[in-house]
């Protein structure tokens, strides 16, 4: 009978498990012959150690064994329950409790309304063993997650940080990129304001300002009447301020334009006199009044003369009748 009982069983009657006194990785043995023997096995890595935590004493308790498969843990108390045997091999009917935690035995009875009168309680395996296994899968699927999350807060952490470098390189290129457009409508006002076409002289230059959302700009600019149908024109602005570059390009602070305007169709003469026909006209108005004055003071002149003659005339009229009347006397 000693030699049936004689046996270390390093099945588990244990399981480690969260929120009581055993660790994880901790399993119960009992050592069931003539000496009773309670152990701890210990997994560390590839290694397992055990650990006697107490002999039962079976002299000063009627040599009394332990059924060999009547025995379990309960995790919630945290003690090691045997089913008594005496020496005969009968079932008593007595359990023994080994309190983990208080590292004592004690004797009880736990009630049954069994009809068997020498009733063995063997122990169903639950789910715990193969929970262990499970949660050291999960640990370990857990471990390798809890790497690859690492690494990808890490990663994350870089990204971030180019993100926020990213942000604020875009924030800036948003403002340069605003200013330059305003640079840009300010450039296009300015060349708005120059001359297209040369409508009273051979040449017309002009300055143009432009100015929009506090970037102002400057232009000059020519246009020439190539002929009565054709005109030509060319001109630049510049920005104050300079160019503004972002991201992968740049807005220049000048820009220069040039263009030819062509007259089709029947060409309307203007109803009105332009300068230069105007000044023409003035001139030969000028000349004509001049003419006149020349002939007014001449002909003022000439009736001078005239009235001289006739004096003269009438002179040598009365001088004739005296030696009329002289020579008939």
């Amino acid at each position: 009978m000693k030699k049936l009982f004689s046996c270390l069983l390093l099945s588990s009657i244990g399981l480690p498990f969260i929120s009581s006194p055993a660790e994880a990785d901790t399993n119960y043995h009992v050592n069931n012959s003539d000496i009773i023997e309670i152990f701890k096995s210990t997994v560390s890595g590839s290694t397992t150690s055990f650990t006697k935590l107490t002999t039962f004493d079976r002299a000063s308790n009627n040599n009394v064994f332990f059924e060999q498969e009547g025995y379990w843990f309960d995790e919630s108390q945290n003690k090691l329950y045997f089913q008594e045997k005496s020496a005969l091999g009968v079932v008593t009917g007595r359990h023994w409790v080994y309190d983990l935690t208080e590292s004592s035995w004690s004797a009880t009875t736990i009630s049954s309304d069994t009809s068997d009168t020498n009733v063995s309680y063997y122990t169903i395996s639950s789910s715990h063993s193969d929970s262990i296994s499970t949660n050291t899968s999960n640990i370990s699927t857990n471990t390798s997650n809890i790497s690859t999350n690492t690494s990808n807060i890490s990663t994350n952490t870089s990204n971030i940080s180019t993100n926020t470098s990213n942000i604020s390189t875009n924030t800036s290129n948003i403002k340069a990129l605003g200013e330059g457009v305003a640079g840009s409508t300010a450039l296009t006002a300015a060349l708005t304001a120059l001359p297209q076409t040369s409508k009273e002289s051979k040449f017309s230059c002009g300055v143009g300002t432009g100015a929009y959302s506090s970037r102002y700009a400057v232009g000059f600019g020519c246009a020439s009447k190539i002929s009565e149908r054709v005109d030509v024109n060319a001109g630049g602005s510049y920005v104050f301020g300079g160019s503004k570059s972002y991201g992968g390009g740049t807005l220049d602070s000048g820009v220069v334009k040039a263009g030819f305007v062509f007259k089709l169709g029947e060409l309307n003469k203007p109803t009105q006199l332009s300068f230069n026909e105007s000044k023409e006209l003035k001139k030969e108005v000028k000349d004509l009044k001049d003419k006149n004055d020349e002939i007014i003071s001449q002909n003022q002149k000439l009736l001078a003369r005239l009235e001289k003659l006739e004096n003269i005339a009438l002179k040598f009229q009365s001088s004739s009748e005296m030696i009329s009347v002289a020579t008939k006397d």
